[in-house]
């Protein structure tokens, strides 16, 4: 069963969240260590009080015991029996003091210590109190000095209670540092690991409308728009999905508007180059100097209008016709015939051809790429120096079929290559003597590329000119054989 949550309604209502959801660890990270600071200061009192306590009763207890020895001597020097009180009250003193120390924290040796200097006592005390006056107290010197070596045994006993106490409040010190040691790593990682979770889940959706906002910069209006996030960022990607159909809209009106205007001045424009050709070749009548400059300049504007219209055509006709006829077909034989189209235009710039193209029968739209092929060398030409090379290799790489058409051009602008496909784009300075470009070629070249199945871009680690490649996939039949071959040489 798959686990679902939902988000909150809002960009800043998730904002907030993750900001109570990051600081709640912190929170309880801090109240866990404020009540182990609590229960070590409980402790550290605790343990000084007991200190205090066995400190003073120790010292009372040693005071309480020489208190009840003048007292015998005093009764037995004196001989007088109303001494026996203060003989009593030394007793009860002693007694009072040994219940003070009772609930100590002894181990059971010191309880054993403080019971036999209890029995002792009060063993000394009852014959004490049961001797006439006449008597001699060097008879019970002895019994006090066993009562004192006891009394000096308990309060070196008080001592090591006390240096436990100690040990203990600095062995509990450590424990508490170590533990909240412990805590802080452990509420330092789970607060990285909320932030980093918390920060995709904040991220998500805006990477998402920006990956949705450069697809429709690119003019990709195929894609759709898909948010998931807070509504408010969801309402978004709708806004923008609205805006990519408006604008597949547009597009589709645009291509309509174009082929109705081609066509529509294409028989115009065909009778007004029939009448310039007419006044050129003098049919009507010789010409003067000055007439004849006029009419090479209106067979040059129509010749220019006609290669802009053929543009327009070709453009429509890769974008609302993707029907494609693939043949088998030599590639050689389609790279010549292209070639020769430009024997002129080669000529006129004294350019020069470097073809590396083997022999390779390939399964494709024939007509597409002759149109693509001529609309790149038709660039590389237009942009080449005087007395240049234009190179064109083939090769079969893999899977696919990679062209390339090189020029030694002054090369693409890092600023200009996003928009280097894009229909009307001319980024480039137009070569001085050359007809004005349409803006229209290589986006027609990369339609009819992509319509088979391949990918037409620029080389970017070409330092000097413009080097683009056309990549097509194989033939099933040619991969198959390809990789027959390769099993065959292995």
């Amino acid at each position: 069963m798959r686990l679902t949550f939902k988000l909150p309604p809002s960009f800043s209502a998730l904002l907030l969240a993750a900001f109570v959801v990051v600081a709640l660890p912190l929170l309880g990270g801090i109240l866990v260590m404020t009540h182990a600071l609590e229960q070590m200061a409980l402790e550290g009192r605790r343990s000084v009080n007991i200190s205090a306590d066995i400190t003073q009763a120790s010292r009372q207890l040693g005071e309480v015991e020489l208190a009840l020895k003048r007292a015998a001597g005093q009764y037995f020097v004196l001989e007088d029996p109303a001494l026996k009180q203060r003989l009593e009250r030394a007793h009860l003193r002693f007694q009072e003091t040994l219940d003070t120390l009772a609930p100590m924290p002894w181990n059971v040796e010191q309880e054993r210590q403080l019971a036999d200097l209890n029995a002792m006592e009060v063993e000394l005390y009852e014959r004490l109190i049961q001797a006439p006056a006449t008597g001699v107290l060097e008879t019970y010197r002895e019994d006090f000095e066993r009562l004192d070596a006891a009394t000096r045994a308990l309060s070196d006993a008080s001592t090591q209670v006390i240096n436990d106490q100690v040990t203990g409040m600095n062995e509990t010190a450590d424990r508490i540092q170590a533990g909240m040691i412990t805590l802080a790593g452990a509420m330092i990682l789970l607060s990285l690991l909320l932030s980093g979770t918390l920060s995709w889940l904040l991220g998500r959706p805006v990477s998402q409308l920006a990956a949705t906002i450069r697809r429709l910069g690119q003019n990709d209006l195929d894609t759709p728009c898909a948010i998931r996030g807070p509504r408010d960022l969801v309402y978004l990607g709708e806004q923008l999905d609205w805006l990519r159909n408006r604008l597949q809209e547009l597009e589709a009106r645009k291509l309509s508007f174009f082929r109705e205007v081609s066509h529509e001045l294409k028989t115009p424009l065909t009778n007004l180059m029939e009448a310039v050709a007419l006044l050129r070749d003098e049919v009507t009548g010789p010409l003067t100097v000055q007439q004849r400059e006029v009419v090479e300049i209106m067979r040059a504007s129509t010749q220019e209008l006609r290669q802009r219209i053929e543009d327009l055509l070709r453009y429509n006709e890769a974008l609302s016709e993707p029907r494609l006829e693939p043949d088998w077909f030599e590639l050689r034989l389609l790279v010549d015939e292209v070639a020769k189209r430009f024997d002129l235009a080669m000529r006129s710039k004294q350019l020069s051809w470097h073809l590396e193209v083997p022999p390779l029968r390939i399964y494709a739209d024939r007509g597409r790429l002759s149109i693509a092929l001529e609309n790149l060398i038709g660039n590389a030409i237009k942009f080449s120096p005087q007395a240049g090379t234009i190179e064109l290799h083939a090769a079969r790489q893999g899977q696919r079929i990679e062209i390339l058409v090189c020029d030694q051009g002054p090369g693409v602008a890092p600023e200009h290559v996003d928009q280097l496909f894009q229909p009307f784009f001319k980024g480039t300075p137009q070569p001085r003597g050359a007809l004005k470009s349409s803006g229209l070629g290589l986006a027609i070249a990369k339609a009819h590329i992509e319509l088979q199945g391949g990918e037409l871009t620029l080389q970017p680690e070409i330092t000097s000119g413009a080097c683009f490649q056309i990549s097509l996939p194989l033939a099933k039949e040619i991969a198959m054989d390809s990789a027959k071959e390769s099993i065959d040489r292995g």
